[in-house]
């Protein structure tokens, strides 16, 4: 799969997941500095993109060759 491809299927969802996460821990007080929070965000974004684009090919695969 091209890497266009995977950034435009998986990239929206890593940066609403990342940013309902960084939402979440500024509301419980666990982050306040700006520069946490940002080098927060992009690392909770870097990580969900990489596990969506590892993960979906497997789950593809496994479910995918299922038959009933």
């Amino acid at each position: 799969m091209q890497f266009g491809k995977l950034v435009s299927a998986h990239l929206p969802n890593a940066v609403v997941a990342a940013t309902i996460f960084t939402l979440y821990n500024i509301y419980i007080g666990d982050i306040s500095d700006p520069v946490t929070i940002g080098v927060e965000y992009l690392t909770y974004v870097t990580v969900i993109f990489i596990g969506f684009v590892v993960i979906t090919p497997i789950l593809n695969k496994a479910f995918g060759s299922v038959s009933t």
